[in-house]
């Protein structure tokens, strides 16, 4: 992998000796308060199909799900409930994967967040999920 590779605007997203180091490279793009993530599909990251691995896509979501739910929360500490994935296509070796999502809705202690992962133009996989918010 060469930095080529990875869109403009995007850094290393860094979680030293955490989970999201075991299945990165994993990187991100800030815009205020607005962030992209997104990582390049590597022979790690796929299965015996040599396509991208489900658990992948799912680990991706969740953290970085999480990561917008965390932001949108003040830093809250916060964790997942729930979530909900659909495969909708594949992808390979060598294919930038990024993510889109929102905050459907926030209460006072639960947040909704929808996403879909996308290589180029075309949805990979859509994800629903719900995170907890302690303290409050």
């Amino acid at each position: 992998m060469t930095a080529q590779n990875i869109p403009e605007g995007f850094r290393l997203y860094q979680a030293p000796d955490r989970f999201p180091e075991k299945i990165g490279p994993l990187y991100f793009k800030r815009d205020g308060d607005h962030y992209d993530f997104g990582f390049l599909v590597t022979r790690q990251h796929t299965n015996a199909n040599k396509i991208l691995h489900g658990g992948m896509m799912m680990a991706f979501a969740d953290e970085m799900m999480g990561h917008k739910v965390f932001r949108a929360v003040g830093k809250k500490p916060c964790a997942t409930i729930s979530l909900n994935f659909d495969f909708v296509a594949a992808a390979r070796e060598g294919d930038w994967v990024q993510m889109k999502s929102s905050i459907t809705r926030q209460g006072l202690s639960v947040v909704f967040v929808r996403s879909e992962l996308y290589v180029e133009d075309n949805i990979i996989l859509t994800a629903d999920g719900i995170w907890k918010i302690f303290g409050r």
